[in-house]
């Protein structure tokens, strides 16, 4: 467990007085917020953070300030959601994928082929269900900001170029520790082998793996790309993820600094959203640009996938909030999986 010091000056102690939250003795008048990540520091998620950080700077006149830590440096996705619910750090945005371990409602994101493309997602997201789905957090002691984007993940490959599910039979992939990712994966004959973010990278040098799925742009800041150069754009899988702060710390501001915090927010998910429209599409050259090969599915393969989950559907849909699945691909128009689980 990751363990912060605050430490305060008898000067701070008279100007501002003290105030306690999860244990930690701090000045009520000043903050620092520590925000950690796992998403390198000059992708569009850390434009986003960084924003953020200048606006409530900002905004409080340099009474709260955040100091953003990319790539892993306070731990993996599971470590940081821990260390808010607990008040070691302050705030954190993990894969919609790995929090579902925090509450089981949002499991129902880790279905694939929900969303056809990223509008698609922001409509329900960004709607009455979407607000409904993260509200369920406090319960952890967390309190959901927003939501961000990863966005769609896509495979890639050590050794070879993947196009239908059967090319994944025995295949060992990379997963996040997300029970229903490694599921659909066991569904078409892979073997998907749960890992630690930090532990991806050398785990594709060694062999342990043959592939790993994430997005474009993840993949290549974190030079994943080189050990698995064959990419396969699946777009299985809508990542969001989530902007969480801790609940104790977020219930100690004033009403001021509350709405202060969701503005900068909103303002950080506005530009990551923005600026996710066309990286996509750049990354892909310069990993082509690299000697990677980048495939595109014709509409049959794709339709191979899609028809891949449908049997998955019907197994798993009983494992998850049933009702919330339906509502989600009916708010997203999927009448294809909504069939399925009917």
């Amino acid at each position: 467990m990751i363990r912060t010091t605050n430490l305060i000056t008898a000067g701070a102690v008279a100007a501002f007085g003290l105030t306690a939250w999860s244990g930690v003795v701090v000045a009520s008048d000043s903050h620092t917020i520590k925000f950690g990540n796992v998403i390198s520091a000059g992708d569009t998620q850390n434009q986003g953070y960084e924003l953020f950080a200048e606006q409530v700077a900002e905004r409080t006149d340099g009474r709260i300030t955040v100091e953003v830590y990319p790539d892993s440096q306070l731990g993996g996705e599971r470590e940081m959601i821990e260390a808010t619910q607990f008040g070691d750090i302050e705030m954190t945005a993990p894969s919609v994928g790995v929090l579902a371990n925090f509450d089981k409602s949002l499991q129902v994101f880790d279905f694939p082929f929900i969303f056809e493309d990223a509008e698609t997602a922001y409509e329900v997201l960004d709607s009455e269900l979407g607000d409904e789905m993260l509200a369920g957090l406090a319960d952890s002691g967390l309190i959901a900001l927003g939501w961000g984007e990863n966005g769609f993940r896509n495979l890639a490959m050590t050794d070879g170029t993947v196009r239908v599910p059967e090319d994944m039979e025995g295949v060992k992939l990379r997963t996040m520790q997300v029970p229903m990712h490694i599921a659909y994966w066991e569904s078409v004959g892979a073997a998907p082998t749960p890992l630690s973010f930090p532990e991806v990278f050398t785990s594709l040098q060694q062999g342990v793996v043959d592939g790993v799925e994430n997005p474009y742009e993840l993949l290549y800041s974190a030079r994943l790309t080189e050990p698995a150069s064959y990419l396969t754009e699946t777009r299985h899988i809508y990542d969001p993820e989530v902007l969480l702060i801790n609940k104790d710390f977020y219930e100690s501001l004033s009403d001021e600094d509350q709405e202060i915090i969701q503005s900068a927010a909103d303002a950080a998910i506005d530009k990551i959203r923005s600026l996710k429209k066309t990286v996509s599409d750049e990354i892909r050259a310069e990993i082509e640009a690299a000697g990677g090969t980048v495939t595109d599915l014709t509409e049959e393969e794709r339709q191979a996938w899609i028809d891949s989950a449908v049997p998955f559907y019907a197994d798993n849909a009983s494992e998850v909030d049933t009702d919330k699945l339906k509502a989600i691909l009916e708010a997203a128009g999927n009448t294809t999986f909504l069939e399925a689980i009917q």
